[in-house]
């Protein structure tokens, strides 16, 4: 339970259907892309738009950036159900003025792609600004119609909600019966936040960037908290060490502090089950505030449970680090479709396992049988990937002036649609794409500063949302160009 469960819904899902992992999110991302200019069809007048701008968006490099997309990780999936939740809710609002019954089915498909979405990654919370902004002109027509239709016009608008909890609440529900656990994630609950939050209020002046829980902080834990006292052989010892090797260090690194801390409390025999987990993070949690509290630790106050504390020092690096992580997102940095070098390790059961249930053929682990392989093939191949690497060259140069020169169109049109106060669906559609991709970088920066040094993967999910903002200024324009 320590992270969303979708994407192995999603896995076995494919595995049921025979469909090989890596080719079904391929799929689902050419699927999310169609969806994308589906929803925006009735509202696009200049309809030989629309193959140019589906090419656009579904040759995002980074849908093709290896190894992170050849590999069964989250983000395979997650740039595309963010597509997804935001063109169902695009194509909602365009239908609402032609069709209830075409509303209806883009309101179901947006609390499906919604749902699942949310309960594949943690940060999801940034789609909340887009998608006020995509709902705002509805609920402004809700107020200005017949009280007959405001209530039709509210229930469809509050369908996805309802669905996303109805969702929300079966998952937790199947949780429950199976680990005793009431909650999407463990993450979630107020249990483990309590005893991983009551680590990070532990005042320290041995602090170190991206590492939240120090030594010293251990070791004032260590002394007040009999229960976090009992992981002591296990997080100092040989399964602590593992993790502070991948760490590059002597200590944990705040992506790894996480992972050694939860498998501690299994070799110290409290993850058999979630209750009892559960019992043991309440418990040294407790332990731990009442140290606060009485003065035997100085803590700082419990702002956030998850997220290592702000230090002073850290004001400084907010718009460096703001710049440098949108500077990265649209210079697509670091993409790349080359798989040279690349090769399989680990034990030939798990590669076995991997290749069962992925129904992928992996890399080789053996150099002699890269040489093997005939000429022709190797040959094909390159040629391959020398293709897609033009295709992100390509997007390297031409997607920063576009942003820049989209970012100063939608402005032009913020402003005078603000002193005419009308507005167009693609103004609105653009700002909704713009809100969500800041909020992205927002968190991105503040993860950057306090917890990671690297952010590339978590930054997949805002190219498609660089794009869509490009693509929705751009019509924008056309229509109004077409209206003079």
């Amino acid at each position: 339970m320590i992270k969303g469960p979708f994407y192995p819904i999603f896995i076995a899902a494919a595995y049921w259907l025979n469909v090989p992992l890596l080719s079904a999110q391929q799929i689902l991302y050419w699927l999310a892309s169609c969806v994308a200019i589906w929803a925006i069809y009735p509202a696009v007048r200049r309809k030989w738009l629309l193959p140019l701008l589906f090419l656009f968006l579904l040759f995002n490099p980074f849908s093709f950036n290896y190894p992170w997309v050849g590999r069964a990780y989250r983000l395979g999936i997650y740039p595309s159900l963010g597509i997804l939740v935001f063109s169902c809710i695009a194509g909602f609002s365009v239908r609402l003025n032609t069709s209830w019954k075409k509303a209806l089915i883009w309101s179901v498909a947006a609390g499906i792609f919604l749902s699942a979405f949310w309960n594949t990654r943690e940060e999801s919370v940034w789609i909340v600004p887009s998608l006020l902004l995509l709902f705002m002109p509805i609920f402004l027509r809700i107020c200005l119609v017949k009280r007959s239709q405001a209530f039709g016009l509210l229930g469809l608008s509050f369908l996805p909600l309802l669905i996303f909890l109805s969702v929300n609440y079966t998952l937790k529900t199947v949780n429950l019966r199976h680990y005793g656990v009431f909650s999407s994630i463990e993450l979630k609950t107020p249990e483990f936040k309590s005893a991983y939050g009551g680590l990070l209020r532990i005042e320290s002046k041995y602090w170190r960037q991206h590492y939240p829980v120090v030594k010293d902080v251990r070791e004032k834990a260590y002394a007040v908290s009999p229960s976090f006292r009992e992981l002591k052989p296990y997080l100092e010892g040989s399964v602590g060490k593992s993790w502070q090797s991948l760490s590059g260090g002597d200590d944990f690194s705040a992506a790894h502090f996480i992972w050694a801390f939860r498998d501690s409390v299994a070799y110290a025999g409290y993850a058999d089950k979630g209750t009892t987990a559960l019992k043991f993070y309440e418990r040294m949690g407790g332990e731990i505030d009442q140290a606060c509290e009485t003065g035997r630790l100085d803590c700082r106050s419990r702002i956030t449970a998850l997220i290592p504390s702000w230090h002073k020092e850290y004001n400084e690096l907010i718009l460096p680090t703001f710049f440098s992580v949108m500077k990265q997102l649209i210079t697509f940095q670091d993409f790349s479709a080359s798989t040279d070098g690349m090769m399989s390790f680990g034990p030939r059961e798990i590669m076995i396992t991997y290749e069962t249930v992925t129904r992928e053929k992996i890399l080789t682990s053996r150099r002699d049988r890269l040489r093997a392989d005939p000429g022709y093939h190797r040959q094909v191949n390159r040629k391959k990937i020398d293709i897609l690497n033009k295709i992100g060259k390509f997007y390297q140069t031409t997607t920063p002036p576009c942003f820049l020169l989209a970012l100063l169109m939608f402005t032009f049109s913020v402003v005078r649609s603000l002193i005419s106060k009308q507005y167009s669906f693609f103004t609105l559609l653009g700002g909704a794409a713009l809100a969500g991709l800041l909020s992205i970088v927002f968190i991105l920066t503040l993860l950057t500063i306090t917890s990671y040094s690297e952010i590339e993967r978590p930054l997949h999910t805002a190219y498609p949302l660089l794009l869509i903002f490009i693509m929705t200024v751009f019509v924008d324009i056309t229509q109004k160009s077409i209206l003079k």
